[in-house]
């Protein structure tokens, strides 16, 4: 009895993963390349050509940390994260996927972005053993209005390439404000006083945590979240965003 068991969960186990490799390539026989209609592709939505066309962040001499540029270094003088990692500039095509994803409900482009996002941590090389993803929340009662989060979409994909815990219930967005669009960073920093919490069911926090969102304008929210992170003890935040805006 005891083999007939562990054979049928060898067997169960066996099949769940030839009906997954079946499933992503039907999936990859179906698609094609957003940008250029290609079926030579590296993800559902990008072949590699386009790939390699995307306006991307160089890191070859920023060590990692696109922070050690001196004009993004300028752009948040007083900040409490040690680490910003962003895709591309807020231009085409990302200005226009994130829209999509944010107004269109697309939420195959979440899939797109955490991506992405594995792509450029496992060229990076980074992570340790204590670190963990959080993500930039919303209040509760956009999240309804709206239907979903995209932070938590984009994190949520990334989570499950780059294998980080996510710890998706961290922070709280206690107050309700319009959307900041436009806003200046001393509207932005007023509205956010005491936006956020965080989880009291969390005793001890990682010593590294990756925050995710999906576009850093001024950097006020995260900054935000930041503080509250390093009152907990956390040593070391690394900003993760999909866009960064320029001025």
């Amino acid at each position: 009895m005891e083999l007939d068991n562990k054979f049928g969960e060898r067997f169960l186990v066996t099949l769940s993963k030839n009906i997954a490799k079946f499933l992503k390539t039907t999936q990859y026989s179906l698609s094609e390349c957003e940008l250029c209609k290609s079926h030579h592709l590296i993800h559902p939505l990008l072949c590699r050509h386009c790939y390699e066309d995307l306006p991307l962040f160089s890191y070859q001499h920023l060590h990692k940390n696109l922070l050690n540029w001196p004009a993004i270094d300028k752009l948040f003088p007083h900040r409490a994260f040690e680490q910003l990692l962003c895709l591309s500039p807020y231009v085409t095509p990302f200005d226009h996927w994130l829209k999509q994803l944010k107004y269109q409900q697309r939420f195959e482009l979440a899939d797109l972005f955490g991506f992405l996002l594995a792509q450029l941590w496992r060229n990076q090389k980074l992570g340790n053993d204590d670190s963990a993803l959080l993500s930039v929340p919303i209040h509760i009662k956009k999240w309804q209005q709206r239907g979903f989060n995209q932070a938590h979409l984009i994190a949520k994909a990334f989570a499950k390439r780059s294998h980080l815990p996510y710890l998706d219930h961290a922070i709280i967005r206690s107050s309700y404000c319009e959307s900041q669009v436009g806003q200046s960073g001393k509207q932005r920093r007023k509205n956010l006083k005491n936006a956020f919490q965080l989880s009291k069911t969390i005793n001890k926090w990682p010593s590294h945590i990756i925050l995710v969102d999906d576009v850093i304008t001024t950097g006020t929210t995260t900054n935000t979240i930041c503080k509250l992170l390093k009152k907990k003890g956390v040593k070391h935040i690394t900003v993760l965003t999909v866009a960064l805006t320029l001025p």
